[in-house]
């Protein structure tokens, strides 16, 4: 373990000075603003072979940006993993910005601009891994970046970093290497595996809306169908729920599609089933609607005729099932 920096043992007058030149000497280079006086600063680092180590850094609040042109002229590629101890701590990347809890892991692509700010004393340590070493593409990290927590392996590794410091700053340097050895391949199994998670959820967040329009085709019969059970049985929340059915531009308010469907399907149940063996009210029923009356009401509501006088006049027209298939809903005209 080497001490990079302890404002301590420099001259308050020079702390200032000292701490710029610690960020500025370390490789990949960032740029620090103090954002407090008086300056405690500590940063100590532990090697683990080739473009791969860990710091520990504690302190007063201060500011570390990672600036374009730092970016533009160092190579290899490196990825930052973060295991933040104490502190309100916010990180901003080109992708998203985020508060850091405590105890928790965080990812930042150090091909790409940063800030991390410090907001107050702090105890932050972070591996430093090129992506040459790690395994992985740029294209992973940022992937996997916003969606650690949905790694199989988020807690094993969190869990890891955590007493790794701890573990490693005494040991002899062959045990040491082993040890950076085993830490990278656990560093490339949590971003592949969150990479992966994060891509499946966006798949999955992309057909979420045709998924919902299916399921409440599928479950029109069921009386208690309802936003509740639609948001349950896809895991999301009823405002999640009600966002996406907002985003997904449709001119009508969940519970009246709901109602539409069920219309439209008891429109074609009139055409196509046998009157003396299905009568309307059972029309009503087998489609969700508990009342009746209510169904009559809607039915003339949105057709301009009632069920009877739709069915009687199907059966004048001599049309078949197939006529009255149910279609997109449209528009529900007055009475």
């Amino acid at each position: 373990m080497a001490v990079l920096l302890d404002t301590l043992q420099v001259l308050p007058r020079d702390r200032m000075e000292a701490i710029h030149a610690a960020y500025a000497d370390q490789s990949p280079r960032r740029t620090v603003f103090v954002a407090e006086l008086p300056i405690t600063h500590r940063i100590e680092r532990v090697d683990f072979g080739p473009e791969a180590h860990l710091l520990r850094a504690t302190g007063s609040a201060v500011h570390i940006i990672r600036n374009a042109r730092q970016v533009r002229t160092e190579a290899p590629e490196h990825v930052a993993l973060g295991l933040h101890r104490h502190g309100r701590t916010w990180v901003s990347t080109r992708d998203h910005d985020s508060d850091i809890r405590d105890g928790h892991l965080n990812c930042v692509d150090m091909t790409s601009p940063y800030r991390l700010a410090h907001r107050t004393s702090h105890h932050h340590e972070v591996l430093i891994i090129s992506n040459r070493q790690a395994g992985v593409s740029v294209d992973t990290v940022r992937s996997a970046a916003p969606a650690l927590a949905l790694s199989p392996v988020y807690d094993l590794v969190r869990h890891h970093v955590a007493g790794l410091f701890g573990a490693t700053e005494t040991l002899p340097e062959s045990t040491r290497l082993l040890t950076g050895q085993a830490t990278i391949a656990l560093v490339r199994a949590l971003l592949t595996t969150a990479a992966q998670a994060h891509e499946g959820r966006d798949a999955m967040e992309e057909a979420l809306d045709a998924r919902i329009a299916l399921y409440i085709d599928a479950h029109l019969g069921d009386r208690e169908l309802s936003a509740e059970q639609i948001a349950a049985s896809h895991h999301i929340s009823l405002r999640h729920l009600y966002n996406v059915w907002a985003r997904s531009g449709h001119d009508q308010t969940l519970h009246e599609w709901i109602i539409r469907r069920r219309l439209d399907r008891a429109r074609g149940d009139l055409a196509g089933l046998d009157p003396q063996r299905s009568s309307v009210d059972s029309v009503a029923r087998r489609n969700g609607f508990a009342d009746v009356s209510h169904f009559r009401r809607r039915f003339r509501r949105a057709f301009g005729v009632t069920p009877g006088e739709w069915r009687a006049d199907h059966a004048e027209s001599g049309g078949s099932a197939g006529d009255a298939a149910p279609g997109p809903p449209g528009p529900e005209r007055g009475e």
